[in-house]
């Protein structure tokens, strides 16, 4: 016979392994709690955050295209000694180049801290956060 104690527990274990705690980065210095209908980008713009950073310091833990953030997770913003907290939020008129014009960088060092960015630009969109510190954040080099 099934008890009520054995639904409570069989419960419990189905809620607990929906939502799986991820172990936060080593040297995560920003984290941030997940609230009904962020989205990486409303979390990316309201935090001084790039689109790139999120991404990066959550690898598996986020997805590429952000599906999968969940009300209550907590999620790093930055790691110590790499968190570029200077940013800037793409408006529609906005291109690499002015973005960068305005932020008195050149546009090497906004690809650079970008490198989710191709060459050429045609991969950003309006509502997209980058970096536009003068110092260089993003080491592209990897010891693998």
């Amino acid at each position: 016979m099934f008890s009520f104690t054995g639904v409570a527990i069989a419960s419990a274990f189905v809620a607990s392994s929906m939502y799986a705690v991820t172990a936060l980065p080593s040297g995560c210095d920003r984290t941030y709690v997940v609230q009904v209908n962020d989205t990486c980008d409303s979390i990316c713009a309201a935090n001084n955050v790039s689109s790139y950073q999120l991404s990066a310091v959550n690898s598996g833990v986020i997805d590429p295209n952000c599906y999968d953030i969940y009300p209550a997770e907590t999620i790093c913003l930055g790691i110590t000694g790499q968190d570029c907290n200077v940013t800037y939020t793409m408006q529609s008129s906005d291109t690499c180049a002015t973005i960068a014009a305005a932020a008195s960088i050149s546009l090497n060092t906004f690809l650079t801290n970008n490198p989710n960015v191709n060459p050429i630009c045609s991969n950003i969109y309006p509502g997209e956060t980058f970096c536009t510190s003068p110092t260089i954040y993003v080491n592209l080099t990897s010891s693998e």
